[in-house]
């Protein structure tokens, strides 16, 4: 077994190792959470689960019963809702908090559809200051006007 030397093993720079993330152990355990929030956004939705399956299938291309849907939304961990699934979820329920749930412990959110136009300009009056500073930088530099 050989001995570790710190000042020569250690990293040689400051950039964060690649498994150190700054979050707890557990903290995006998400799953007893984003299951509530999927039997909210059924219950919100007004339909019944059979008619959610059956939209999702179709809009899915896939086979989905009303039983799975139970399945997903039980506290068993054994079942286990597929990604492909949740945008079909999400647009026939009209729910974004499933969504939202699943980033949420990132830090980041999601823009309703009807906001994008607003997330659009702001993107753009961003780019337009990023361009005007060149501008006045590049004007600067040559003493223009």
């Amino acid at each position: 077994m050989s001995k570790r030397n710190r000042s020569i093993d250690g990293p040689m720079s400051a950039q964060q190792g690649l498994f150190d993330t700054g979050l707890s152990e557990g903290a995006l355990d998400i799953s007893l959470g984003f299951r509530q929030g999927l039997a909210r956004a059924i219950t919100a939705c007004g339909m019944n689960r059979y008619h959610i399956a059956a939209e999702i299938s179709r809009l899915t291309q896939s086979n989905l019963s009303k039983d799975m849907l139970d399945k997903y939304t039980s506290s068993d961990l054994s079942y286990g809702i597929r990604a492909e699934i949740i945008p079909a979820f999400c647009h026939v329920t009209r729910q974004m908090d499933t969504v939202r749930q699943m980033v949420d412990p990132l830090g980041a959110d999601v823009v309703n559809p009807e906001d994008r136009d607003l997330l659009e300009l702001a993107r753009l009056l961003e780019e337009q200051k990023k361009i005007d500073a060149r501008i006045m930088a590049i004007r600067a530099k040559r003493g223009i006007k």
